[in-house]
């Protein structure tokens, strides 16, 4: 026998929706581009896109740096620990324009994982 209270599924709100929408766009993007991100990853970077338009300004991304450091993410906990997010932005801007794409975010955690 089914427990119907059990399957019962609370209807999302707007934003809600709107979310679900972004985190299921973000993930396919970051996927197709071969970035296979972490669930923790693309929440943090949802959260942290306030604007939607799937890149990080410098206080967006002081906000993913802060959201992945609370899932324990060593490199963000370092920086979050040194508050060098100027420097972490300046390394993983790598044209320079202020923006930083999670293409160039994943090229500098591995450059940094790889001790480079």
């Amino acid at each position: 026998m089914i427990d119907h209270q059990i399957l019962a599924i609370r209807p999302l709100s707007a934003p809600g929706i709107l979310l679900s929408a972004m985190i299921v766009l973000f993930s396919a993007d970051c996927i197709a581009q071969g970035l296979n991100p972490r669930k923790a990853e693309i929440n943090a970077f949802v959260h942290a896109d306030a604007n939607g338009d799937g890149v990080l300004t410098k206080p967006e991304f002081v906000v993913f740096v802060k959201e992945m450091a609370k899932t324990g993410q060593s490199t963000a906990r370092t920086i979050r620990f040194f508050r060098a997010y100027n420097y972490a932005l300046s390394v993983a801007d790598k044209d320079k324009d202020g923006i930083v794409t999670p293409k160039e975010m994943r090229s500098a955690d591995n450059s940094h994982r790889a001790g480079q």
